[in-house]
């Protein structure tokens, strides 16, 4: 290696200087450029480039991503024009669903996309398909450093499975018409303070119907994203993930990753039943409880964004990606938005969110070029157009850390600081069992604690099983 690729590879290594808050932008542009060069050399493992010669990175770059083709392509054109220059990347739209069966199906085949794009929990599900992005380059500091806390899920032994690209949080719509006539001014920061909204906000017609909802609260169907802010409260009361990793070591030997699933972890009394998952299941049954004078949403109520955006509904929690469409599906509406409500008494805050990750496959065809588009596009020039293409904000703690000034960006920024996730890796069944769990607690199938003793148990049995 030349003596100019060594003072490269110094200066990366020199993270003094390359990470910090002023110069994280440049100086990761520099680590993809040496990182292509450090590829070329062999210095990194698992990189060859079949398409370049030992100047330049050329051929082609395919991206599979979950993404609509027409949110990312722009973001790609101008990466190609400005950028890339020497090669090119192409970007395939993939079903979510599919996302899995159709990579699998193509390894089998002898074909491979280069790189992958999908919430994280695929990336996680495909841990075995992936290159690790080495923690001999980017230390485990400065990974933490960069990236927001969210991102330690992507951490793993000798390095990282992919680079986060964008957070997309949990926060709380409200109808500001519908809070200000009820006599308040602000929207609740706690849960608890929910009770005293719903008594003044909910109205129910003389035939017993409703006619304003307070909070969609108690049912599965026809509550968008019930799974993920159950996630959220469960983070918010047991101050762990609701499924954690660790390592055991089989009768060889060899390390194993173990899953332990938190949701109703209560630390002072396991055998009790009364975790953060009971809890969460008796707080929102008090909504849908048609015995309870909170009662304020049901089964046959309408979705519960459409019901917001018809203005009979005073607060709708979804991702800060869904403000957008909501401005414009209905102009007419005044409605606002802040952080998610936290339990009451806790002192950090947390709120649910969805990363946006960019990986490596093993078997990219193109692997030098990849690794640099890569780090390019996460960190570069155009990271906060690919971050705004997912519809979330960037996943740079740098960025985040600087809004510019505007209610959405405060709002967003804070919120994906403070966003966490968890080891995602049977999401379909996770969903199936959450279903049956809140729907079994509101014909009163099932007691709450009955409830979140079968839906633990039963996730648990899945992630023993895989």
């Amino acid at each position: 290696m030349s003596g100019s690729c060594f003072s490269c590879y110094d200066l990366i290594m020199d993270t003094s200087r390359v990470f910090n808050l002023k110069n994280i932008l440049f100086g990761l542009g520099i680590f993809a450029t040496v990182v292509a060069v450090l590829g070329f050399s062999g210095r990194l493992p698992g990189f060859t480039n079949k398409n370049s010669t030992a100047n330049q990175l050329s051929g082609t770059v395919t991206i599979w991503g979950t993404l609509p083709k027409e949110n990312v392509q722009p973001t790609l054109d101008l990466f190609n024009k400005n950028i890339a220059k020497t090669y090119s990347v192409v970007y395939q739209e993939v079903a979510e669903e599919d996302l899995v069966s159709t990579l699998i199906q193509n390894l089998a085949d002898g074909s491979s996309p280069d790189l992958i794009l999908a919430p994280y929990s695929y990336i996680l599900q495909n841990e075995k398909r992936l290159t690790v992005i080495p923690n001999t380059v980017i230390s485990e500091i400065d990974y933490k450093k960069t990236f927001v806390d969210e991102s330690a899920l992507l951490l793993t032994k000798g390095g990282y499975l992919g680079l986060p690209v964008s957070i997309d949080p949990l926060i709380l719509f409200f109808n500001r018409d519908l809070l200000s006539s009820a006599g308040f001014g602000n929207p609740p920061t706690t849960w608890d303070q929910l009770f005293d909204y719903a008594s003044r906000i909910t109205k129910v017609n003389q035939d017993k119907s409703l006619k304003v909802s307070t909070i969609p609260f108690g049912t599965y169907r026809n509550i968008p994203h019930i799974t993920d802010l159950v996630l959220a409260l469960v983070m918010q009361l047991g101050s762990l993930e609701p499924v954690s990793k660790s390592f055991g070591k089989d009768t060889s030997g060899n390390l194993i990753p173990k899953y332990k699933v938190n949701l109703n972890n209560d630390p002072t009394n396991p055998e009790s039943g009364a975790g953060p998952l009971n809890l969460i299941l008796a707080f929102m049954k008090n909504f849908s409880d048609s015995q309870k004078e909170t009662f304020n949403w049901h089964n046959n109520m309408p979705n519960a964004l459409t019901n917001f955006l018809a203005g009979s509904q005073a607060f709708y929690i979804g991702y800060a990606s869904e403000a957008g469409y909501i401005k414009n599906a209905n102009q007419k509406l005044y409605f606002d938005y802040t952080y998610l409500p936290q339990a009451a008494g806790r002192n950090i805050a947390t709120t649910y969110g969805r990363m946006y990750t960019l990986a490596l496959l093993k078997s990219a065809p193109n692997s030098a070029a990849a690794y640099s588009t890569m780090l390019s596009l996460v960190t570069g020039s155009y990271s906060a157009n690919l971050a705004g293409a997912t519809g979330g904000v960037s996943a740079l703690k740098s960025v985040l850390a600087a809004p510019t000034g505007d209610q959405a960006s405060i709002i967003f920024n804070r919120s994906a600081l403070f966003a966490k996730g968890f080891q995602d890796l049977h999401r379909d069944q996770l969903e199936s069992l959450m279903q049956e769990s809140i729907e079994n607690v509101y014909t009163g199938f099932r007691s709450t604690v009955e409830a979140a003793k079968d839906l633990s148990k039963s996730l648990q049995d899945i992630y023993d099983r895989n």
